[in-house]
């Protein structure tokens, strides 16, 4: 799952890569934190594939939020916000369609291969398009 966690001994925080976590937080809380953060981070490179402002935006925005809240220490606060991201993750990777502009006024659609479903009328389970 990647390199053990560092104990930084002055204050009492652990570094998760490059995420710094405090240390009263429970194990397994910090492990979805981290791995939220990694999943936002994939999916920000799946969805803005080939958009370099919209990948630094979106890296941006990811890092802001959590430095946020890296001082949180409170479980409840701490599972809504991962919830909260989770629903973000889920979002960005079922609903954003890039768009290329090909002229002033035309835009080409690029939509992910695992988003495209046979839409048949009144189906109430879709299945992926072959």
């Amino acid at each position: 799952m990647g390199q053990p966690a560092k104990t930084m001994a002055c204050c009492g925080l652990k570094l998760w890569g490059q995420m710094i976590l405090p240390s009263s937080l429970p194990k397994m809380l910090g492990l979805q934190v981290l791995q939220l953060f990694k999943t936002l981070h994939r999916t920000r490179q799946q969805v803005f594939k080939n958009d370099k402002r919209a990948l630094e935006a979106a890296r941006v925005k990811i890092n802001e939020e959590f430095k946020k809240h890296k001082n949180e220490t409170s479980p409840e606060k701490i599972k809504e916000m991962v919830k909260i991201g989770s629903d973000v993750e889920l979002l960005l990777r079922t609903s954003v369609i890039q768009g290329i502009h090909t002229d002033h006024d035309t835009l080409q659609l690029v939509p992910r291969k695992d988003l495209l479903t046979e839409n048949v009328p009144y189906c109430d389970a879709p299945t992926l398009k072959q």
